[in-house]
């Protein structure tokens, strides 16, 4: 299932009602969670500079022992938010819906003559 996750655009907005962090609104861009981790990392590091920004943007040169490969690779990397979908097709939030009335609470007068009295027994 890891291989189905895809890394989500910085404009793209998420919904997240339980387990969120460091985000007061349940509904945000991908792009201001970065800045917030970004900002909350960099007020707990006493020596964070600019180049340490590069964890959230084009990333940081690095070397990486990966699996499947013959020894360290160098190359970049960089903090990213992914996504997988549960489903093909997208989920609809649920709305309360007004369940429209029968008649309405005032009859209209002009179609007395239509209806009749509203409260004659049938």
């Amino acid at each position: 299932m890891d291989n189905q996750f895809e890394p989500l655009n910085n404009d793209e907005v998420l919904f997240i009602n339980v387990g969120r962090v460091l985000m007061v609104n349940p509904t945000f861009k991908v792009g201001e969670f970065i800045d917030a981790l970004a900002q909350a990392i960099s007020d707990r590091e006493s020596d964070w500079s600019d180049d340490n920004e590069g964890w959230f943007g084009e990333g940081l040169p690095c070397e990486a022992l990966r699996f499947g490969t013959p020894g360290w690779q160098r190359g970049r990397v960089r903090i990213r938010l992914e996504f997988v979908p549960e489903t093909s097709k997208p989920k609809m939030l649920d709305v309360p819906r007004e369940k429209p009335s029968r008649r309405p609470e005032k009859p209209d007068p002009k179609f007395d003559d239509v209806y009749g009295d509203v409260d004659d027994d049938y």
